[in-house]
């Protein structure tokens, strides 16, 4: 890895002045034109309080940003309920997390303003306390609904402990925090959202470590940040293929939260693979204020140590090994997949510009990215019993490079239930308690699909011998930025294509995935209740059992 120019405060807040300028210039047309620019709040302060109070700046004590930061605390002041919480609009209503994420923003700035000791800011600074006041009562006694708001609200409690020394503050982050770290061996979160709540656990857990002493907090943090490592595709974007969250199969970078926490942790254990992953957040993360916050409370931990250890970026790394998820493998079919499969095995393997994910309890079991051409999904599908696409429960490894997923679907049909089991429901089938009911022709269709990780590709084996003339289809899912052809494509719609026969090229901007080869055993376009996405670019090939196939995948630059 070439070593970087680290950033320094200078450069942060060169980078924030000119957001701030921007922001400013937008908004100053937006009233000349007669649009009501959108109302000042708690994001509006977070970029001029930060500039206001850094005597770098070149809006240090700016008279000019005076009457927008008393309007954007006015602004802030106003989401919050009587309850002390605030709402996230559009989801989550009088929500204690949402105000956790808030409150923990509002601590940070309010110590900004704090530290500087500017008459100029005071009235700013009273109004920030004002809200971390009003927000106690729903601090204190608040809920959440996903894991990783339990850090987040053990965060803003640290910073409210930190600011009002109340131990309340820190007896209601302990009930959470006793509860233990939902983190796997190798350091995967319950969430597995490696592009957004990965760094909304570390950021504020690294707070809870520090606030309260609590090191097993900052041990939870370096488990993740040195997973991490693992996770990122060609061009530094983050492995998101298989999240729980809204990151999803997202293109994106590490955010600012892994930019501070990367900083942080690399200045506190000295640790050269941090200082590497956090030169990475230097070129790619968006540099929110949080980075020139972060910046100002900690000044001797935001630089970067000297000692470098370069990124791996020929590994084959597996995660979750021997751990077997609940899928879907009985009719009647029961729903959608868990959304959080906590621990489910992961393999990574990247050689240069080649990434791959296989994914144990996903409908698509494979990521296939070379530079910039990008395969989102390899997915089987089986028309057996409405399944649809296919979900393994783990993947076992047979060799260095060689993996394998295996089911057995169970289908069956139901005998009738007994007269006086049914005889209260006046004939309603749905009130029927329909899972009493014996099974009748219970059979088992085995499925296994075998990849062999290259140095220019990937071998998928296709296996399926037990029962004959069932139909099976492989779905690959392309970026729709770039090309698919091939003399064997017979296109269905606009973003669906059949491979029958020959090799099929999908290519970006140089660089190349080459698929061998077509297969067109039956004429279904889809199996049912398999639906494909219309923003991206479908590529099926169609199977009939017993099927023993090998399908290449191979990369190269053109």
């Amino acid at each position: 890895m070439k070593t970087m120019p680290h950033d320094t405060l200078q450069s942060v807040v060169h980078l924030q002045e000119t957001s701030l300028r921007d922001y400013l210039a937008k908004r100053e047309t937006e009233l000349r034109e007669g649009i009501a620019p959108a109302p000042l709040g708690l994001g509006s302060l977070a970029l001029m309080v930060p500039l206001f109070c850094q005597p770098q700046s070149v809006y240090y004590e700016s008279a000019a940003l005076t009457p927008l930061l008393d309007e954007g605390v006015a602004g802030l002041l106003a989401t919050q309920l009587a309850s002390g919480c605030i709402s996230l609009v559009n989801c989550n209503i009088d929500s204690p997390p949402d105000t956790a994420f808030t409150s923990h923003l509002v601590a940070l700035l309010y110590q900004v303003a704090e530290r500087s000791e500017l008459a100029s800011i005071q009235a700013v600074q009273a109004g920030l306390r004002t809200f971390l006041e009003r927000a106690r009562p729903c601090l204190l006694t608040g809920g959440i609904h996903t894991p990783n708001h339990r850090w987040v609200m053990s965060g803003a409690l640290a910073k409210c402990y930190e600011i009002f020394g109340d131990e309340a503050y820190k007896r209601r982050a302990f009930q959470f925090l006793d509860e233990g770290f939902d983190l796997t061996d190798d350091g995967e979160w319950t969430e597995r959202s490696n592009a957004i709540y990965n760094g909304a656990c570390a950021i504020h857990l690294y707070d809870v470590g520090i606030a309260f002493g609590y090191e097993p907090a900052l041990d939870a943090v370096r488990k993740n940040l040195t997973m991490m490592q693992y996770m990122l595709h060609p061009g530094d974007t983050v492995a998101t293929e298989y999240s729980g969250r809204q990151d999803l199969g997202q293109t994106l970078p590490m955010n600012d939260w892994y930019y501070v926490s990367y900083h942080l942790m690399a200045s506190l254990d000295r640790n050269p693979l941090f200082v590497s992953m956090a030169q990475i957040t230097e070129q790619t993360s968006p540099k929110g204020s949080s980075v020139l916050i972060h910046w100002m409370l900690y000044p001797d931990a935001m630089p970067l140590p000297a000692e470098v250890e370069p990124l791996p970026d020929r590994y084959t790394a597996m995660l979750g090994e021997h751990h077997e998820a609940v899928v879907p493998k009985t009719v009647p079919y029961l729903g959608a997949l868990a959304k959080h499969p906590h621990g489910a095995t992961v393999v990574r393997h990247r050689s240069g510009k080649l990434s791959v994910t296989l994914m144990a309890a996903q409908h698509h079991a494979m990521y296939l990215q070379y530079g910039k051409a990008r395969m989102f999904g390899f997915k089987l599908a089986a028309g057996w019993f409405g399944v649809a696409g296919v979900a393994f429960p783990t993947i076992r490894r047979l060799s260095e490079q060689s993996f394998a997923m295996d089911i057995a679907l169970e289908g069956c049909y139901f005998n009738p239930l007994p007269k006086d089991a049914v005889a209260a429901y006046n004939g309603r089938y749905v009130d029927f308690p329909n899972r009493e009911r014996e099974k009748t022709h219970v059979q088992h269709l085995p499925l296994r699909v075998t990849f062999t990780l290259l140095e220019d590709g990937v071998d998928v084996r296709l296996e399926s011998q037990a029962i004959p003339n069932i139909y099976l289809q492989t779905i690959c899912v392309f970026d729709p930025e770039g090309e698919l052809t091939g003399d064997g494509l017979d296109e269905r719609c606009a973003y669906h294509s059949q491979l029958k026969s020959g090799d099929a090229t999908y290519s970006y901007e140089g660089d190349t995935i080459r698929i061998s080869s077509g297969a067109h055993e039956h004429h279904d376009p889809t199996m049912r209740n398999d639906v494909l996405n219309r923003d991206l670019q479908t590529m099926t090939m169609n199977y009939v059992t017993p099927t023993d196939v090998t399908i290449r995948f191979r990369v190269s630059e053109q």
